[in-house]
């Protein structure tokens, strides 16, 4: 006997199991591009916020004379998973309405591996300790000061010392900086007015490849009684430079430079960290607790920091996690940070992280992996 409610029940049941297996067929199609979009970014903002908290723990670390240490990420590899299952039943009785039953399972899995690898040995020495080369000043000609550039990175120009002293653990005596701080401030004057530069020229060799020479070149301004014209006396002063010439080729010994040449010596990356160490605010309770070196003037007295920093970096500190902070992290009790407006200490923070990773290792790293699942 032809039973239509039993029919009709049993072809709705079938249609829900069709239309929902397409359903889930839509939403599995594509998970592998979703995921990317969806995650590549978070993993990216993730990475940015570690190695910023890493490097400015870092320097805190340093300002404390305690041992700086960096993890160099290795690699992340996330796997997902994705599973679907239905299933679906239902009767026909002879008589009375049939009876229908549908079931959907669906899993979703995301595990992702992280490797670091801790910067020791080789690694360590090549990135940290390798002066910094001259190419680095191509960025003055991609929009960074060379004041900046000059004040972190370069340790020596000719004869012009920059607070030696302050490429190591903190000094007890007062660098000497005021010479170079001038000179630094002038040639920024010099560059925005066009009147100072450098240049890369490639030299042909009989015997070899072409090689790269880095120049640099002044000239005076149009108006000899313009402010800018005693910036570029002063600059040649500074360097003891030939006054006949205005192009001098760069070179790495400025001990042994020719009449032609300025010779820049570079600080090593671990020298830039020492240095900027110095812009860190130590609360007063730790400097009074003897936790870090208090370094003394000339006269006894407890010499400011920020006198030799203050233009290119400051790193706050206070109690209480700070609100609207660049980039912070909490250090024997205290939290230490960028603030989020100080738009100088932000570059400075930024450049170093360039350098950080130009001067990163070629080489595949011997030190021992450690590898964290995450999310399991």
């Amino acid at each position: 006997m032809y039973d239509g409610r039993a029919c009709d029940t049993s072809f709705h049941a079938a249609s829900t199991l069709i239309i929902l297996a397409v359903v889930a067929g839509g939403c599995s199609t594509g998970l592998g591009p979703k995921a990317v979009h969806s995650e590549r970014p978070d993993y990216n903002q993730q990475i940015v916020r570690s190695a910023d908290a890493e490097m400015l723990l870092n320097l805190v670390r340093l300002r404390y004379n305690e041992t700086p240490l960096f993890l160099d990420l290795g690699s992340i590899v996330a796997t997902y998973g994705y599973d679907a299952s239905f299933n679906a039943g239902g009767s026909i009785p002879g008589s009375g309405a049939g009876t229908a039953t549908l079931g959907t399972a669906l899993a979703y899995g995301e595990h992702p591996t992280v490797t670091y690898s801790p910067l020791t040995g080789d690694k360590f020495a090549t990135r940290m300790l390798t002066p910094i080369p001259l190419e680095l000043f191509m960025l003055a000609q991609n929009g960074w000061s060379d004041e900046r550039l000059l004040l972190l990175v370069v340790q020596r120009v000719n004869n012009l010392s920059n607070a030696t002293t302050a490429a190591g653990p903190t000094p007890e005596q007062k660098p000497d900086y005021e010479a170079f701080a001038d000179f630094a401030e002038r040639m920024h004057r010099l560059q925005s007015a066009g009147l100072i530069g450098l240049r890369w020229d490639m030299q042909r060799r009989e015997n070899g490849p072409a090689a790269k020479e880095s120049h640099l070149w002044l000239r005076a301004p149009t108006d000899p009684h313009s402010p800018l014209a005693v910036d570029v006396a002063a600059v040649r002063r500074y360097l003891d430079l030939d006054p006949r010439r205005n192009d001098f080729r760069l070179t790495d010994f400025p001990s042994d430079r020719q009449p032609d040449e300025v010779g820049i010596r570079c600080r090593s990356l671990l020298g830039v960290l020492y240095f900027l160490s110095q812009a860190v605010e130590v609360p007063a309770a730790d400097a009074q607790a003897g936790l870090v070196t208090l370094t003394r003037s000339d006269g006894g007295q407890v010499f400011d920091w920020s006198a030799v920093t203050r233009r290119i970096m400051t790193i706050h500190s206070q109690r209480d996690r700070p609100e609207g902070a660049s980039v912070a992290v909490q250090h024997q009790g205290w939290w230490f940070y960028i603030a989020a407006n100080d738009q100088t200490s932000k570059s400075t923070f930024s450049l170093v992280n360039i350098l950080f990773s130009l001067q990163s290792s070629s080489s595949e790293g011997k030190s021992p992996l450690l590898t964290l699942p995450v999310g399991r």
